[in-house]
């Protein structure tokens, strides 16, 4: 049985403002691209034959290299709800569905019966399930090759940490070099056509000095030019809202992004008033891009239309 870890992981996280592009497919749901991609927690391209699974290599990384990660908390990014607790008994039900990953963690955490578990063990198996997500274990040999990011002694470094974990569970670490702390996406995905005089432009073909629709402090329709552009890289596990409006519209962003009113859309739930509609569904799915994408207008309001949605931007201060 698994040593069970002396505490929990407190990740602190910087929100970046900066945004990105990404090809996404979310959640094995056709998305902006088109192209369906896999649900689920990234996983290795080949799994064990043999020994403690998937899951229990990833637990034993996660051991081996402190038990604390340094990443995008979904918990806490891109806007915290919830403590630790309630999120953890919310989570519960989704994690018990994967009962390969749920014993695993049970047998890691030392717990034997699951009939009665006190507030630090449901604390403890929620915050195991979401590190594991994270790591990305890959073939190497008869082992199988990760790297993750963990915070290192000095306050706000961050160090990346490579080896290989082999089906017995044995941990090598290869080597451990300097890291950036993980820049936190809360932009649109790869994509999302944004309003612009000329017909509507994909978001990672906006240029500095393009025209698009914005809005007045009125709210009425303006033509103004992009002053900014920026892109952040999408972290592994980083999801974003499938948000579908009452009228038909529909638009993939990252949970912190804001509407023009400010509100993260990630906190938008079915019944809302939105840009003139109702929110039917807003749904969180995994998010398979390498970066996701913003951009800034000229005028008051910093406003623009995304897939036919008015939202607000990152990059306005």
């Amino acid at each position: 049985m698994r040593s069970k870890r002396s505490a929990v992981l407190a990740t602190t996280l910087m929100l970046m403002v900066g945004c990105a592009r990404a090809t996404v497919s979310p959640g094995g749901t056709p998305g902006p691209s088109g192209s369906p991609a896999p649900s689920g927690s990234p996983a290795s391209t080949g799994s064990p034959a043999s020994g403690t699974g998937t899951p229990g290599l990833k637990l034993d990384v996660l051991d081996a290299v402190g038990g604390r990660l340094d990443y995008c908390d979904p918990d806490l990014y891109p806007v915290g709800h919830g403590t630790r607790l309630s999120n953890a008994k919310a989570r519960l039900p989704l994690i018990k569905a994967d009962q390969p990953t749920y014993h695993a963690i049970l047998d890691h955490e030392g717990i034997t019966s699951d009939e009665h578990l006190t507030n630090d063990q449901l604390i403890a198996i929620s915050e195991d399930y979401k590190q594991i997500q994270v790591i990305d274990l890959r073939p190497s040999g008869d082992a199988f090759a990760f790297s993750v990011q963990v915070l290192s002694g000095a306050p706000g470094d961050s160090q990346v940490v490579s080896g290989t974990v082999d089906r017995s569970g044995h941990v090598d670490i290869t080597s451990r070099t300097p890291g950036q702390r993980p820049n936190c996406p809360i932009c649109l995905a790869f994509g999302v056509r944004i309003a612009t005089p000329n017909g509507p432009v994909a978001v990672q073909d906006i240029r500095v000095g393009m025209s698009v629709w914005s809005t007045d402090r009125h709210g009425r329709r303006i033509r103004e030019v992009v002053l900014q552009t920026g892109r952040t890289e999408a972290p592994l596990g980083h999801q974003v809202v499938r948000l579908e409006l009452a009228d038909g519209r529909v638009v993939f962003v990252s949970p912190g992004h804001p509407t023009a009113g400010g509100t993260p859309v990630g906190d938008l739930r079915p019944g809302d008033r939105m840009d003139g509609s109702v929110v039917v569904s807003s749904t969180r799915l995994a998010y398979r891009g390498a970066f996701t994408y913003d951009l800034l207008p000229s005028g008051a309001t910093g406003t623009y239309w995304a897939d036919g949605i008015l939202l607000g931007s990152t990059l306005r201060t």
